[in-house]
Parts: C-alpha cells; sequence; structure tokens
C-alpha cells in the first residue's frame, strides 16, 4: 500500500566500495555517489562533466523491474512534463541501462521532506500551516488543469528546500502513482490492486471508485489536520485507518487544539467529507479560502562571507542531500499559461539582444531553475532580506522570499564611450563593475547588463518580491569574481535559466486572462431507504420468549437508528431478519441462548460499523 520513500544512503566510502554504478556515465552524466535507498529503487547524485550540473538519476532494483513498474516511472515522467509548472518536478530525461533497469534523470535538492520537519517540532502554527498549503496548492492548480490526480498527496511527499535569507521553497515530489485522466488505463496495476497510502486516501480511492481531483484535497485535509494537532483524525493499523476513512466522522481541528480559527477549521473539516462532490470544487478555491491566514517561516540566516567561501568547493555538512522531483513554485493564474502574443514575443526578443547569439542557442538546451554557479552572500549596503507572504496569484515565485530590495536606480548622465553597460548599472546600484578587456569578459557584461535592464523595467509586474533579481545577482557577483572561461560558462549557464524563467513570466503577465470555467459539481449518489421484509411472529409464552422478542424489536429498532433508516449495510439487514425466524422457531432454552448469542455478535458489527 506504502510508496517507496528514499532513505539515507550509506557513507560515501562503502558506497564507492560497493556499488558498480558509481563512477560511471548515464547519458550526459557521470555518477558520483549514492545518496538514497528505498524500496523501488536507489538514488545517485551525478554531475555533468563539463559544465557541472548537479542531478538526481533514480534507478530501479533489478529485482522489481518489469513492465508494470518500468511504466510507474514512466508515468511520473509523463505527469510530471504535463503539469509543466515551476511547482513541480522537471524529470528530464529517461532511459534504460545495459542491463535492462529503468532510470530517470531528476532535479537534486538540498533539504528536508514536510514530514522530517513535523517530526522535529511536532504541529505548526496557523500561519506557516496555512502557507505551505497554499504553496502545495499552487502546483496542485496546475496538476488538476493538465488532467493530473496526485493520488499520494502527503507529508513525504512535499520537500522544503532551504535557502538563505528567505522562505523554504515548497517542491510536490513523487509522481509515480499519478493518475492522467485522460488516460484511465494507463496507470491500472496488472491485479488491480489499490496504490496510495491508507492514511491520507480517500474514501473514493480506497473503495477503487472514480478518483478525481477531490482526492487529492481529501488527502491535503488530513495534513492540514496533521500539521495542525500533530495527529492524524484516525489511529490504528492499515486496515482499521481505511475503514475509518470510509465510515468515520473525523474530529474536527478545534476539538484538538486551542486557537484555531472558525474559517480554517471549518475548511479542514469539508475537506475531509467523505462524498467528493461535497469538498471544495477546486484547489483554488481552497486557495483562496487560506490567503488571509498564510504567513511564510521565518527564513533561514545569512551566510557571513568567510562561510560562502567553503561552500563554492563543498556541500554544506548540516543539510541533507535529497533526490526529489522539481517543483520552483511560482503561482501561476488558471490558463495563464496559454499562447504569448506577438508583441509580448517581440519585446522580450529586443530586450535580450545583448545575451548574444552562441549563449541565447543554448538556453532551450538548459535545465529548467538549476542554478550552477556559487551563491553569494548580500551586499551590506543592501536592505535586509524579509519574507513576505503571497498576497495575489501573479506569475511569481511565491516561496522564495526577497533577498534583496531592488536598487534605487539614480539618473545620470549619458556615460563616456569607454565606459562599459555594467560601469553605468554599477554606479547605480553600487554593485562592482565588470571587466570587459576581453571577448569573453565582454559578452558576460553585456548580457547582464541587458538581463538586468529588461528585469528592472519590468520588476512590478514579474518579480514584486524579487526572487528573480536575487538569483542576478547572485551571478552578477560570480561574474564579477570569474577569472577563467570555465567559471563564466557555468555562469552563462545559470542565466540561462534566469533568462528563460523572465521571459516566462513576462509572456504569462501579458497573456490574456482565461475565460471562466463553471465547474458543476456531480449529484451525490442517493441511498435508498431502509426496507425490513414482514418478520414472523415470536412467541411469547414464557418469560425468556418475552425477553428475547422484547430484545429482538429492540435490535430492529437500533439498525434503522444507526443506518438513519437507509439500506447501507444489507448484508446486516440480511443476517438479522434470519435471526428473527430463528427466534420464532425457537422451542427450548438452548436454541434459544443460541439465537442470543448469534444476536451478541450481530450487535458488536453494527456498532463497530456505525459507531453513534
Amino acid at each position: 500500500m506504502l510508496t517507496d520513500e528514499e532513505l539515507p544512503a550509506a557513507p560515501a566510502q562503502t558506497t564507492r566500495s560497493v556499488d558498480p554504478l558509481v563512477g560511471t556515465k548515464i547519458g550526459e552524466f557521470v555518477i558520483r555517489e549514492r545518496v538514497g535507498a528505498g524500496g523501488m529503487g536507489v538514488v545517485y547524485r551525478a554531475e555533468h562533466p563539463l559544465i557541472g550540473k548537479q542531478a538526481a538519476i533514480k534507478v530501479m532494483r533489478a529485482e522489481l523491474v518489469s513492465p508494470e513498474q518500468e511504466q510507474r516511472l514512466l508515468v511520473e515522467a509523463r505527469a510530471v512534463n504535463a503539469i509543466r509548472h515551476p511547482g513541480v518536478l522537471d524529470i528530464f530525461n529517461f532511459g534504460t541501462l545495459p542491463d535492462c533497469r529503468p532510470y530517470v534523470v531528476m532535479e537534486l535538492l538540498q533539504g528536508q521532506s514536510l514530514a522530517d520537519r513535523m517530526r522535529e517540532q511536532e504541529r505548526m502554527d496557523v500561519g506557516t500551516t496555512a502557507w505551505v498549503l497554499e504553496q502545495v496548492l499552487a502546483a496542485l492548480v496546475a496538476a488538476h488543469r493538465a488532467g493530473v490526480v496526485h493520488r499520494d498527496l502527503k507529508p513525504a511527499n512535499v520537500f522544503l528546500m532551504e535557502q538563505p535569507d528567505a522562505a523554504p521553497l515548497i517542491k510536490l515530489v513523487d509522481f509515480g502513482i499519478a493518475k492522467v485522466m485522460q488516460e484511465h488505463n494507463a496507470l491500472a496495476r496488472a491485479d488491480g490492486s489499490t496504490l496510495g497510502t491508507p492514511d491520507f486516501m480517500a474514501p473514493e480511492q480506497i473503495r477503487r471508485g472514480e478518483v478525481g481531483p477531490a482526492a487529492d484535497l481529501y488527502a491535503l485535509g488530513v495534513m492540514a489536520f496533521h500539521m495542525l494537532t500533530g495527529t492524524r483524525p484516525f489511529q490504528g493499523d492499515n486496515v482499521q485507518v481505511m475503514f475509518a476513512h470510509v465510515e468515520q466522522v473525523p474530529p474536527r481541528v478545534s476539538s484538538r487544539v486551542e486557537g484555531i480559527p472558525p474559517e480554517l477549521d471549518d475548511l479542514v473539516f469539508q475537506l475531509m467529507e467523505k462524498a467528493p462532490a461535497k469538498r471544495p470544487a477546486t484547489a483554488t478555491a481552497v486557495r483562496l479560502k487560506l490567503r488571509g491566514l498564510a504567513r511564510p517561516p521565518v527564513p533561514s540566516a545569512s551566510l557571513e562571507p568567510d562561510t560562502a567561501v567553503k561552500q563554492e568547493s563543498e556541500p554544506p555538512s548540516n543539510v541533507e542531500s535529497r533526490a526529489v522531483p522539481e517543483m520552483p513554485a511560482a503561482i501561476v493564474p488558471p490558463g495563464r499559461r496559454n499562447g504569448v502574443s506577438l508583441a509580448v514575443a517581440a519585446v522580450a526578443g529586443v530586450a535580450l539582444l545583448g545575451t548574444g547569439y552562441w549563449w541565447g542557442a543554448q538556453a532551450g538546451k538548459a535545465d529548467q531553475t538549476q542554478v550552477i554557479a556559487p551563491s553569494r552572500p548580500s551586499e551590506p549596503v543592501m536592505a535586509e532580506a524579509r519574507p513576505v507572504a503571497p498576497v495575489e496569484p501573479t506569475p511569481v515565485t511565491a516561496t522564495q522570499a526577497p533577498v534583496e530590495e531592488p536598487p534605487q536606480v539614480i539618473a545620470e548622465e549619458a556615460p563616456a564611450e569607454a565606459e562599459t553597460a555594467t560601469a553605468t548599472l554599477a554606479k547605480s546600484t553600487k554593485l562592482p563593475p565588470l571587466p570587459a578587456g576581453t571577448a569573453s569578459e565582454k559578452k558576460m557584461e553585456q548580457r547582464l547588463a541587458g538581463l538586468f535592464k529588461l528585469l528592472l523595467a519590468r520588476a512590478k509586474d514579474v518579480d514584486a518580491q524579487g526572487a528573480l533579481r536575487g538569483k542576478l545577482l547572485q551571478q552578477y557577483r560570480a561574474a564579477a569574481d570569474a577569472t577563467t572561461d570555465s567559471e563564466r560558462a557555468r555562469i552563462h549557464v545559470a542565466l540561462d535559466d534566469i533568462e528563460k524563467e523572465l521571459t516566462q513570466r513576462i509572456a504569462l503577465h501579458d497573456a490574456p486572462p482565461p475565460a471562466p470555467v463553471v465547474i458543476v459539481a456531480p449529484e451525490p449518489p442517493r441511498v435508498p431507504a431502509l426496507v425490513i421484509p414482514k418478520l414472523p411472529t415470536l412467541p411469547q409464552g414464557n418469560a425468556s420468549e418475552q425477553r428475547l422478542a422484547q430484545r429482538m424489536d429492540k435490535l430492529v429498532a437500533e439498525l434503522r437508528t444507526r443506518t438513519q433508516n437507509q439500506d447501507v449495510a444489507p448484508d446486516l439487514t440480511k443476517q438479522l431478519v434470519d435471526i428473527y425466524k430463528s427466534a420464532a422457531n425457537a422451542t427450548t432454552a438452548t436454541e434459544r441462548m443460541a439465537v442470543n448469542q448469534a444476536l451478541d455478535a450481530w450487535q458488536e458489527q453494527l456498532k463497530a460499523r456505525f459507531p453513534r
């Protein structure tokens, strides 16, 4: 029933000595070390030998290779690329090793899962919980719009990518059992078994019914309950928990924790409704209800200058490396991914002319949002970073707080002809000027000047929180310190990602709004009324027969009360009718005792399935 989750790998020395894949080349990447292993596969950290790009490669275990399991990896890659949202992993390659083991290539992140974070602090406050849920919903909105249902949403599949001076980036991972709604048969297991994690499965998923976006919203409600209270709504083994999801009314958050806003308490309860039609209509509707409550967590402390140098050559020792699907969590309004007008394309093209032909051609090949150049601390002259909660669904990275305040551009006289483009920019922003002595240096400073010019011109539209500007500043400082062509090549690759993201944001902002979509909720299934056939008359010649007759009448009434007079347990109704007939034919004390024992067992079943 459980999906596999990668576990911490063995120490590097042991792994290198026993794992034959370490040091080998898969596609364009060389495997450097083994970083995780789970029930389904092994995850490795890999590196591009020329440009140094880091990636994660997940290889299926040899003993599990089968058409069904290979299909699961392929489904995950297809689902992620169908969504194409910055809040969902970009799996950028899929293949098979010479020994027939399939693999996928994806982004390598540093941080921890939401499950690990919850184990550390037990429960979260209202503001942080609402903020995390809103970021997860941003990815779900895009997934559902693309026709993809995650079907295994849980804290272990929500990844918190820590970053200095900013709130963590929320990454929704593991679409391995996702359902692409346009391909109903693409994801079914050969044995027809249920897929998912029992603690977070919706009732219709447990019954193997039609699973749609409402199943993800149910799992989100269970996650919200767990985050706010520190416990899940239903406890027990897998079978007991699944039975409770189908039959039992969940407790309210306010019954476990004080100080919960009534609107949040009602929303979580509504998300855990048994009938899909009674839950909120869409993930967008849930986001709108959470917006006023969301407060991003306090960002990580800034790195000191002396530690920043160390991190350029070696990874931080106190941050766990995880291989997860890429999900840069940009908030995109519904439908804003449609076509871009010619005017928008022309503006973006003219503004980026200074980037150089070769590097422009490489932009289409670069992997999304993977910044290669080392990060650098903020300059002391810039304003201190502050986490800001997202207020409108504009196409900006809501999970990353601004690294620095936008610089105040000071009007100056036209520079002399000998002054470079970034020298003028350096005067207005107090950044160090870039060298332009060689052709490589001149190409770099022209590209950075062009990107800064475009970003400053459209900052209010596409980078209100300064996330893109922070990335560009990091590469600017790296360019100022670069001394070789290979270092500048690494910076160009990072600029490819920034340029692509900036162009996409401008296109999304300027695209016309979509026509509103009216979703009609399906009518909930009607349950027929309870009908009990005519029962035989019971003998009442002595006290024992009278007591048995009275008990039978009480149990008939109890059946109607607990089922609310609906035919939801036909098996129990048939059992009671059969026992009633046995009581009518009982003539001895021994026979009446057997009838009472049968009634005891029947009554226990009734109470278990329909507790008051």
